[in-house]
């Protein structure tokens, strides 16, 4: 399979929100399905303004996105939280890699960081990628999300150096 890259465009949004409206890729996330999905979508998509989010495709249709959530603060603009989803039906293909090796290099070369973050829930198979790509666990809630049986994920905050 060959996977191309683009910077994202607006109308990537509807992939996001389909991607995000399966019920096995939401549990990943923090936001429940109703105006909560469509107000993050609207945050995530608005940062192809800044040529700072990454597209990934395949056929010239998306199958993942990366961006990096750009501060508007220069005391903190040498980092950023990276967001990054891929369509169910191309993991273990790899274009999380491909996505974290071309944000990564955005990052340093066109943005001038010197370290990404991001925020992963306690189980997610994709801790593993990250920890592939350098990125190290500097911290955890372990009630950040309250589930409706009560019962409470944790949510993995990892750093990466760049």
């Amino acid at each position: 399979m060959s996977y191309t890259l683009r910077y994202t465009q607006e109308g990537d949004a509807a992939y996001l929100k389909d991607w995000l409206n399966d019920p096995e890729i939401i549990n990943w996330f923090p936001m429940e399905l109703g105006p909560e999905l469509d107000d993050s979508v609207k945050h995530w998509i608005s940062y192809y303004r800044f040529n700072c989010s990454l597209t990934a495709l395949i056929d010239d249709i998306p199958c993942g996105l990366c961006t990096l959530n750009l501060l508007p603060y220069r005391k903190i603009a040498h980092q950023c939280l990276l967001s990054i989803i891929v369509d169910k039906n191309e993991r273990s293909k790899g274009v999380g890699s491909l996505l974290l090796n071309n944000i990564i290099h955005l990052a340093k070369e066109q943005f001038k960081m010197t370290h990404l973050y991001l925020e992963v829930y306690v189980g997610n198979p994709a801790i593993h990628l990250y920890k592939r790509f350098g990125f190290k666990q500097v911290g955890c809630q372990d009630h950040y999300v309250r589930l409706s049986d009560g019962s409470y994920l944790g949510k993995i905050i990892m750093e990466r150096a760049l």
